[in-house]
């Protein structure tokens, strides 16, 4: 398996990474049709993601790479917002499902979706597991969660990839290069974070107030969350990861061309954690 993490540099390693790329969606189809091992297993946390629109069609990709991993999680969950498409999923979904996907309806609370439901539906039942989330359009490799868990300690935020938050605009923030635990670590969803219950205890409390303050930005709400309850957070290897994703059509996201919007969300998200 070539998905580590990094882009290969050298040519050489390169252009078998990027065949290997080229076939995966390919045989992520086959085992969907065929397969009727179960996706879940007895690894010792819930994944709990989200998607919506034209990505619900694709989403499945992603899960079928999580079901294929080294452990399986005990859940995995998917919430939607769009009736339509819970009331008839798109058939790899359904296949998804006999073989241990759960599919749940929730209101649109933007990304927050992958934990809100999550601490407000499922953490009560099972007020000692570990939360791992993920993104709907990122293949994951076999060893993600295994590697994620084993990295994960019970009163910590645990992820993939970080940046070191600094008191200098967002932009400019460095991708993390250290294991070391922090409160200035800044966890990044994209490839995957595990959250510990004490954490999802104080986002049940504090509810959804992250509609009025930072809709579209989890990772702020997520963050300032962890410093106000005291939780360091650790990046599981010294240098930061991104996972093969799919081919998409670039999005505007946070980004305002000037970054300002960022850091206009972050300040806003400190305060209501740490000061109001």
């Amino acid at each position: 398996m070539r998905n580590t993490g990094a882009i290969p540099k050298n040519p050489i390693k390169y252009l078998p990474a990027l065949a290997e790329f080229l076939v995966q969606e390919p045989r992520l189809r086959v085992v969907n049709h065929r397969s009727t091992a179960p996706i879940v297993g007895d690894a010792p946390a819930n994944v709990s993601l989200t998607s919506y629109g034209a990505r619900i069609a694709t989403v499945w990709k992603t899960i079928e790479t999580i079901g294929a991993g080294t452990v399986r999680p005990r859940r995995i969950i998917l919430w939607l917002d769009d009736v339509a498409s819970l009331a008839n999923p798109p058939a790899a979904l359904r296949r998804l499902c006999a073989r241990g996907l759960e599919l749940r309806y929730c209101r649109d609370y933007g990304p927050h979706k992958k934990y809100y439901p999550y601490v407000c539906e499922i953490f009560p039942d099972e007020p000692e597991r570990t939360l791992v989330t993920a993104d709907d359009d990122v293949f994951y490799p076999p060893g993600w969660l295994e590697e994620l868990l084993a990295a994960h300690r019970p009163d910590e935020v645990t992820a993939f990839r970080a940046r070191i938050r600094t008191e200098a605009p967002y932009r400019s923030w460095r991708t993390c290069a250290t294991t070391e635990p922090s409160e200035r670590v800044f966890a990044t969803g994209v490839s995957g974070v595990a959250y510990p219950p004490r954490l999802l205890a104080t986002l049940r409390q504090r509810g959804d107030q992250f509609a009025d303050i930072c809709p579209y930005a989890d990772d702020f709400w997520l963050h300032y969350a962890a410093v106000a309850t005291g939780v360091p957070i650790r990046q599981v290897r010294d240098t930061s990861v991104l996972w093969w994703a799919m081919p998409r059509t670039a999005a505007r996201g946070l980004w305002d061309g000037a970054g300002t919007a960022n850091d206009a969300i972050a300040e806003g998200t400190r305060r209501a954690w740490l000061l109001d």
